[in-house]
């Protein structure tokens, strides 16, 4: 384990098998949502932040059935709390694994553009780091593990998590609170019948769409320094 190399090949090891779980395991989200009516709501919130660190740490892909069943059962307030603690611990997993096992690897064997990118990642101000975990299109995930392997302090990364996420995890439960499925179709009529939160969501959406065309245009500008 004192071997980088060795390491970074345990890390895209665990990576391919966290992807590749997701093809073949399927979980019953309506199990979830019964266990979890039936227990007091104490040990039903204890539960679901379990049960979604855990569960999204092994397959991903289980976020958003989570997320509805969360909204669901304790509401968007409540949901939204559980969610953010869950993904602070998931935050702290995924970084210190990716930081551990890849970190290394990264600094004494990228070369050319892809090294550079990654030093600048450290020279990200702390407003662009916050934006980019508020808007919803990033993947946390991508987040968590791209500036693990960076040279970017993990205290840096940890107060930007927990600044961050609230909005963002409540811009997704809020409405499935009301909808109770991820369906387009009443994703859609639901905004329709609340001109209000549309209109709110539509600017943040906006928003997003602004800060990922500008980091989209500092990458590249990044990438040209780098090379």
């Amino acid at each position: 384990m004192k071997k980088p190399q060795f390491r970074f090949i345990i890390f895209i090891g665990l990576l391919a098998v966290l992807f590749g779980l997701g093809k073949y395991f399927s979980i019953d989200a309506a199990k979830i949502d019964d266990f979890l009516d039936k227990v007091p709501i104490g040990w039903a919130c204890l539960a679901f932040i379990f049960i979604y660190v855990v569960g999204t740490f092994l397959i991903w892909y289980l976020k958003d059935p989570l997320k509805v069943v969360g909204a669901i059962v304790f509401g968007a307030f409540l949901s939204t709390a559980l969610i953010y603690v869950a993904e602070i611990i998931n935050a702290y997993l995924f970084f210190n694994v990716s930081k551990f096992l890849g970190k290394d690897f990264v600094e004494k064997s990228l070369r050319g553009r892809f090294k550079g990118f990654y030093e600048k990642l450290e020279d990200f101000s702390f407003g662009w780091m916050f934006l980019l975990r508020a808007i919803p299109f990033i993947p946390y995930r991508v987040l968590d593990l791209s500036f693990g392997l960076s040279k970017v302090r993990f205290r840096k990364y940890f107060l930007i998590v927990l600044l961050a996420s609230p909005p963002r995890i409540f811009w997704i439960q809020y409405p499935l609170a009301s909808v109770k499925s991820l369906s387009i179709e009443k994703m859609t009529e639901y905004f329709l019948n609340n001109p209000l939160v549309f209109t709110w969501y539509f600017l943040y959406t906006v928003f997003a769409c602004i800060v990922v065309f500008i980091m989209k245009g500092k990458f590249s500008k990044k990438k040209q320094d780098a090379g």
